[in-house]
């Protein structure tokens, strides 16, 4: 795949995925708020975790990435997943969704900056050698992980 097919697919995913999460806003606040499963998150609280790891990206990874910033660090997974998911739950929907739009399009925008050229440039994160291409092609994965178990539940959800 070219560097700048691999752009397009990832701004595709993106650009894709604030469609998919403003598309809840029609879920009732029972769907919205019950969790996927047992001892698992609510869709609301697995949205409000893709807040703040876009807003790591933007500020912590891509000044890394295009060379802006040479330290890399990284995040309190747990601590970060922990206080998105407490925090989600005390908001509403609507605050919930416009907060991963506002936060996806500022990434849109970033990524959209980026030369294609720079697509296949390897990078290192921790013991990891991998293109940005293939970075964010993990981020997606996150996000389709996530999107699926969503997808599951609410299929389940709007049975009741």
């Amino acid at each position: 795949m070219s560097e700048i097919e691999s752009k397009q697919l990832i701004l595709k995913h993106y650009k894709k995925s604030i469609q998919y999460i403003e598309s809840f806003k029609r879920l009732s606040d029972d769907c919205w708020l019950t969790p996927i499963e047992e001892s698992k998150w609510s869709v609301c609280e697995i949205i409000g975790h893709l807040v703040p790891w876009d807003n790591f990206i933007l500020e912590n990874r891509l000044p890394y990435l295009l060379n802006l910033k040479q330290e890399l660090e990284g995040p309190n997974v747990k601590e970060m997943n922990h206080t998105a998911a407490l925090e989600s739950r005390n908001i509403t929907k609507d605050e919930g969704i416009k907060k991963f739009r506002l936060i996806r399009i500022k990434l849109v925008n970033e990524i959209t900056k980026i030369p294609a050229s720079q697509f296949n440039r390897e990078i290192n994160i921790d013991t990891s050698r991998l293109t940005i291409t293939e970075y964010f092609k993990g981020l997606i994965e996150h996000d389709l992980h996530h999107f699926q178990q969503i997808d599951g539940f609410l299929n389940k959800c709007n049975k009741y």
